[in-house]
């Protein structure tokens, strides 16, 4: 009996010391999420949840105060803030100072990627001289420069930015396009777009009522395409045998300029990192230029207006038509579009702009039409024939103002609509807008997260948002040029005007 007893006592201690154990585990687990939460308990005792700041700065080593509390760390670092709106202020000693209110969400992560922070006193270097400077553009990469001294075809093209000397070649980019076989180059360039190695450019170049697209190879130049003449001698898969049996009949009868007038390039994407592929809109249609393979596709979409490229995904708007147009999205090799938006046609033609990015594993689609900004987003765009899963409309905003130009910038991160004196930037960490106003025309990117401006000879950096406006140049900026802090982030170049010469100078930022 009493043995029995004693094994009932034993058991049910056993069980006992399990409920126990399992509580505490189960405990524990709920104290781990709820710390990953951001959940913690104040000097008051209460339990409150915290938001992540993650405080970054060029260069690092930058003291961190906290609504005028500094902190025992200095950047990079990460902090538990309360919920709400804190001010971050960044010092370093003989730089100059930063300093932004950020508001702190709940269980999110609030990223302060941008802050950089300037040398008061930096070592300027000059790194060329020219009689006059028709261009400068730098790559998307920060790691190459295109300048064009004159009205000439022979460009200098300029590398290793960030090495104690840089690398400049000599190209000649004469017969690329039409009316260059002399080596004068009078053309107006409308449009640059470097691949991701910085080695190709794509231009598009006007004389007169020409417009030519090109694609100059900067480290092997005889290898460069005139793309608006290379198509017209390309296979054409869009077309059908018994057309091709037709157009070589007309041909025999036509002038020249009269089969040229059949393929017109109205514009132009690349579509692979080599530079070999463009997506382009050809005769209204969407289609493939293989430099390659000489070919064109055939034509993935019809009665096309415009169009942007983000990897292998377009969004696309079409020519009106029974006055309406249709805004919608197509992923290279589906079977068709799908409809995103209907623009109604009213007494005159809107303002259409488009714009398509891929931003920390989502993607986001963009719309202006006249003053109405509005995002989509999604994980994963629909295929064709499945209009279940279409992009969510996440934002919508008026602006104010009818856009003049409307960019994606370079990491993707930010969609940005501009007019003379303001731009509104969206911001897709943030998924928010930003309205910003500025003095004149000459605002351009300096990084990816910083702007510069230059009023009256003076260069004026601010970050993407339009605060920590400062003046970081004095003297004789020009203005209408790049300027880049190059790729590992130790030399600012930009260009300065005296009365008889420009010259192109970089600053040791460190």
């Amino acid at each position: 009996m009493d043995i029995d007893k004693r094994k009932r006592n034993k058991m049910i201690r056993v069980i006992f010391v399990d409920i126990i154990m399992s509580l505490a585990v189960v405990a524990l687990v709920f104290v781990l999420v709820a710390i990953v939460e951001g959940w913690r308990l104040s000097s008051n005792l209460k339990l409150e949840q915290n938001g992540m700041a993650q405080i970054e700065s060029l260069p690092t080593g930058a003291k961190v105060i906290i609504d005028g509390r500094q902190d025992f760390n200095e950047t990079n670092i990460s902090k538990l803030l309360s919920a709400g709106e804190h001010e971050i202020v960044l010092k370093k000693e003989g730089y100059d100072s930063w300093s932004k209110k950020i508001r702190i969400v709940s269980g999110l992560l609030t990223r302060l990627r941008n802050p950089r922070l300037f040398k008061q006193n930096r070592t300027t270097e000059n790194v060329a001289d020219f009689e006059a400077l028709r261009f400068l553009y730098a790559s998307p990469d920060h790691r190459s420069l295109l300048i064009a001294s004159n009205q000439t075809t022979k460009w200098q093209y300029m590398t290793s930015l960030g090495a104690d000397k840089v690398v400049t070649e000599t190209i000649d980019v004469k017969g690329i396009f039409s009316n260059t076989s002399d080596g004068n180059f009078s053309g107006e360039i409308l449009e640059v777009n470097w691949n991701e190695t910085g080695e190709k450019v794509l231009l598009k170049m006007k004389r007169g009522d020409q417009v030519e697209w090109g694609v100059i190879n900067l480290k092997k130049v005889n290898e460069s395409v005139n793309l608006s003449q290379a198509i017209l001698k390309y296979t054409d898969k869009n077309l059908r045998k018994t057309d091709v049996d037709k157009k070589n009949e007309v041909e025999k009868k036509d002038t020249a300029e009269q089969i040229e007038a059949k393929h017109v390039l109205s514009n132009v994407i690349i579509e692979d990192a080599s530079a070999n592929k463009f997506l382009a809109l050809v005769d209204g249609n969407l289609q493939e230029i293989d430099i390659t393979g000489r070919s064109l596709s055939e034509a993935y979409l019809k009665n096309i207006a415009q169009f942007k490229l983000s990897g292998s995904e377009v969004i696309y708007l079409t020519n009106v038509e029974k006055d309406k147009r249709q805004i919608g999205i197509y992923k290279l090799g589906d079977k068709g579009g799908i409809e995103l938006e209907t623009v109604v046609r009213s007494k005159r033609d809107a303002t259409i702009y488009l714009g398509i990015s891929d931003f920390d594993n989502k993607k986001y689609l963009s719309v202006v039409v006249d003053d109405l900004f509005t995002i989509y987003r999604a994980d994963e765009y629909p295929t064709y024939g499945n209009n279940d899963n279409l992009p969510e409309k996440i934002n919508e905003e008026k602006l104010g103002f009818t856009p003049k130009r409307f960019i994606k910038s370079s990491n993707g991160e930010f969609f940005i609509a501009e007019t003379d004196n303001k731009f509104a930037l969206y911001n897709l960490d943030l998924e928010e807008v930003n309205v910003v106003e500025h003095a004149n025309t000459n605002i351009s990117w300096l990084d990816n997260y910083m702007m510069f401006d230059v009023v009256d000879g003076k260069m004026e950096v601010f970050d993407f948002d339009g605060t920590n406006r400062r003046t970081i140049l004095n003297n004789n900026i020009a203005a209408g040029f790049d300027a880049v802090i190059n790729s590992n982030d130790r030399y600012l170049y930009y260009v300065v005007k005296t009365d008889n010469e420009y010259s192109l100078k970089r600053d040791k930022l460190f």
